[in-house]
């Protein structure tokens, strides 16, 4: 019996230092993407989207989106793709009096000289495959840009009538001063 104790010592001393964590290293959850990184200097909102293991890179994306922020996606994703992923294109209620909403997607690259343009398009080309960007690449930006088509209304003119009117008396009073 002692030989069996003897032999079995120094397992079961082995087990006990780490049930008692004594000797043992620190365990650490791996990484995921450069989240860690991302969380340390920034507040901005990180998605990540890509399969283990798969190449990634790691892009802006700004503007008028439901969703901004920095996207790891993989280096694979279409310009498509990624607008899905930041919730689509703004929607709001349609009414019949405004013209819908021009929306323009730029995507830029940063550089030594500043930011340069590589791609500028209208949502609805991209949407209909017309026109297509698949270069994306680590620190890119893109950005959507939403301007909205207002018709002029009663408020407009009686905007325009009330300052007209008030520039009329402006110069009637500086005649009267004048004599």
């Amino acid at each position: 019996m002692s030989a069996l104790l003897r032999s079995c010592a120094p397992a079961l001393l082995g087990g006990l230092c780490l049930l008692l964590g004594l000797g043992a290293a620190p365990v650490h959850a791996q990484e995921f993407g450069r989240l860690q990184e991302m969380k340390e200097r920034t507040n901005t909102a990180y998605f990540y989207f890509a399969e283990p293991g798969e190449a990634t890179v790691q892009v802006q994306v700004w503007g008028t989106i439901p969703r901004p922020g920095i996207y790891e996606v993989s280096d694979s994703t279409s310009l498509n793709k990624l607008l899905s992923m930041a919730g689509g294109a703004p929607v709001g209620p349609r009414t019949e009096d405004l013209d819908p909403p021009e929306i323009t997607v730029r995507v830029y690259r940063p550089g030594e000289s500043g930011r340069s343009l590589l791609f500028e398009s209208r949502i609805e080309k991209i949407l209909s495959g017309e026109k297509q960007f698949r270069n994306l690449r680590d620190d890119a930006i893109i950005v959507v840009e939403t301007v909205e088509q207002r018709n002029f209304t009663w408020r407009d003119g009686l905007s325009v009538s009330s300052t007209a009117l008030s520039l009329t008396l402006l110069v009637l009073r500086i005649l009267e001063f004048r004599n």
